[in-house]
């Protein structure tokens, strides 16, 4: 037999058995089954410096002044930064608001008044899907924008769910307008080509008394209905109603609000 050979012959069972005494006496895990090893995920970190708790309007700040100083600098003359407040169905409101959402874009608004003058801010509110389950802890609840404004002039605004189409005073036609009339173009096809259907909910400011404002309202979504219409949308695809003045996500007080209300939602469904 070669020399070597027999070392390692001898190396087998030392081997075998100081690993079993390690495992036995040592580890104390002789006859013990292999058990899966279950992680945690660490606290998921939130990078805004603007968070909020569920059910509440109290924003946590963290190092939340160089961005709005950043946001303020960055305003042009026609601009107007809207703060949209993002909000969940199951949240509890106890605030004076509508909702959570119109109640944490103001809170927010009062913050951004520091760096710039009110004048140039709007805020909005959008209703989003989650509960609280999913939303253990501090979260994003707000979005800024920049946004060209005239009062005069109608506008689209494309949030998580859906898109509002935004209208001068007292109009229920929807201009001329290219960005309007593309994302309407597209819509059109895609309700063409899906089973999907389309909700359009009118809206109005509160000039004017309840029962005028919800036919303005009903006007309204049949204006945009009619347009589908015509890019070959079924009827059956369509459903259009009116809240009048009923839900508001912005303030009645100025020019600029009451802009934001005169609305047709859009949600494809």
């Amino acid at each position: 037999m070669k020399s070597w050979i027999i070392p390692v012959v001898l190396f087998i069972p030392y081997a075998f058995f100081g690993a079993r005494y390690y495992t036995c006496h040592v580890k104390n895990a002789c006859g013990v089954a292999a058990e899966e090893v279950v992680t945690t995920p660490e606290e998921q970190q939130v990078n805004s410096p603007i968070t909020f708790n569920w059910s509440s309007d109290e924003p946590i700040l963290k190092d939340e002044e160089s961005m709005l100083q950043s946001i303020a600098k960055d305003l042009k003359d026609g601009q107007v930064v809207q703060i949209t407040g993002q909000y969940f169905s199951d949240e509890n409101n106890e605030t004076a608001y509508e909702n959570l959402g119109q109640a944490r874009a103001e809170r927010v608004k009062e913050l951004l008044s520091e760096q710039m003058e009110p004048q140039n801010i709007r805020t909005a509110s959008d209703l989003v899907d989650g509960t609280e389950q999913d939303h253990q802890g501090p979260f994003e609840s707000v979005v800024f924008s920049v946004v060209d404004v005239d009062v005069n002039k109608a506008e689209v605004l494309k949030l998580k769910d859906k898109v509002v189409i935004l209208f001068p005073d007292g109009s229920t036609t929807k201009e001329p307008n290219e960005v309007i009339d593309n994302y309407l173009d597209q819509l059109a096809e895609e309700l063409k080509n899906s089973n999907r259907t389309v909700e359009l909910i009118g809206h109005t400011d509160m000039m004017g008394d309840s029962k005028s404002n919800y036919k303005l309202g009903l006007r309204r979504a049949k204006n945009i209905r009619d347009y589908l219409r015509k890019k070959g949308v079924s009827r059956k695809a369509i459903v259009t109603k009116s809240m009048g003045e009923k839900d508001p996500v912005a303030t009645n007080d100025t020019p600029e609000g009451r802009h934001q209300n005169r609305r047709v939602e859009i949600i494809v469904k």
